[in-house]
């Protein structure tokens, strides 16, 4: 139980949106517990020699690391934390070496002020946290001038104070804008990769041609379609549509206007078939298909019905036709009763009876067949 509760201290939420945000969360709680510690230590040790002062930053670091921790676990509120733990710690120095000068090189913890600012902060940030840390130490240092580290703290040592600390947080702005840009471009790039890969998933789906989706997605889709027709009691409606004659369209008018007579019998269905639970195929070849879920089935039929007058509306020229001087379809309709067990094969094949039908009786009709008993569809099957 101990060790699943420290075990669970130690880690970091892994609840954020992007990885930036994530590697700054993982770096804050690494920094929180690091000066958690430390500072536990180092207030033990300033107490057992009578460094009282010393130690009471020490007890403010305890107190700071404790309650932006509890923010970050409890809250997750990365963005308070990483202030908090910045504006405190960057204070920490400060009164660090408002005690202790350079006194046994004390300035020298001074360093990590810009890399708690950059690690836990944005670029523009922890670059306004360093400027207003560094005015305030260099201010503190020129003060102290013949005073510190015994007297010998001197110009020398307070340039080369400002070039150091200079050089560190240019180095560490630098290193923070590369990291940055890397991380855009590395976005930019999954982003690419995200696109490509539903590009190719659009691509494996639908037809080239027309658009609509194709028999590989009818075969993986219609199970879902069946199950939520059962689910909400749905009655399905599916249809096999075929362009009449389109072979003597194809030889006399050209295999350029039969892909363009192809599209305009698409968009035309889909137009009129297809809301949020309706769905319209191409096959192959001139023959089409859709599925209509609806708790009307008498309302669905009519819709598919429609589609015959609709297309030869199109006004599609086909002189070479033995049924009309328009190019026309055949359709093949069945209303299946939601609680049949069938599967697609069975639906398939019993919408493409009726379209064997609808050819047998002069083509440019439909033909339906409503299924709704199991025996129903067996007898029609058999």
């Amino acid at each position: 139980m101990i060790l699943t509760k420290l075990k669970n201290f130690f880690k970091t939420a892994d609840n954020y949106a992007d990885q930036r945000s994530y590697r700054r969360a993982v770096m804050t709680h690494f920094i929180l517990i690091v000066i958690l510690f430390s500072s536990l230590v180092f207030a033990f040790l300033n107490l057992s020699i009578g460094e009282h002062f010393t130690a009471t930053i020490d007890i403010f670091g305890i107190v700071i690391s404790l309650y932006a921790l509890y923010q970050l676990k409890v809250h997750n509120d990365l963005e308070r934390v990483t202030i908090i733990t910045t504006l405190s710690f960057l204070t920490f120095f400060l009164l660090f070496a408002y005690e202790k000068g350079n006194d046994d090189f004390g300035l020298i913890w001074s360093i990590y002020a810009p890399i708690i600012a950059f690690t836990l902060n944005n670029k523009k940030r922890a670059l306004y946290f360093s400027l207003f840390f560094y005015a305030a130490l260099f201010t503190l240092a020129a003060i102290n001038l013949g005073l510190w580290d015994n007297g010998q703290w001197g110009e020398h040592d307070f340039m080369r104070l400002i070039f150091a600390s200079s050089i560190l947080t240019f180095l560490l702005y630098m290193h923070e804008r590369s990291t940055e840009a890397s991380d855009f471009k590395m976005i930019e790039v999954r982003a690419n990769e995200q696109a490509y890969i539903e590009q190719l998933r659009e691509l494996s789906i639908t037809d080239s041609l027309t658009k609509l989706y194709n028999r590989h997605y009818f075969n993986e889709f219609m199970p879902k379609l069946l199950a939520l027709a059962k689910r909400k009691g749905y009655f399905v409606t599916f249809f096999i549509l075929d362009v009449d004659n389109f072979k003597p369209y194809n030889d006399n008018y050209g295999h350029i206007a039969g892909d363009k007579a192809l599209v305009s019998v698409a968009e035309s269905v889909k137009h009129h078939v297809q809301r949020n639970d309706d769905f319209v195929f191409r096959f192959g070849g001139e023959e089409f298909g859709g599925v209509l879920l609806t708790d009307d089935p008498k309302r669905s039929l009519g819709h598919v019905q429609a589609l015959c007058p609709l297309v030869e509306s199109l006004n599609i020229e086909h002189h070479f036709s033995a049924v009309s001087d328009k190019l026309t379809i055949s359709v093949g309709i069945v209303s299946i009763d939601p609680h049949l067990e069938l599967s697609i094969e069975e639906i398939y094949l019993l919408a493409d009876q009726e379209l064997y039908k609808a050819k047998n009786s002069g083509k440019n009709g439909c033909s339906v067949k409503v299924v709704s008993t199991q025996e129903d569809a067996k007898t029609t099957l058999s």
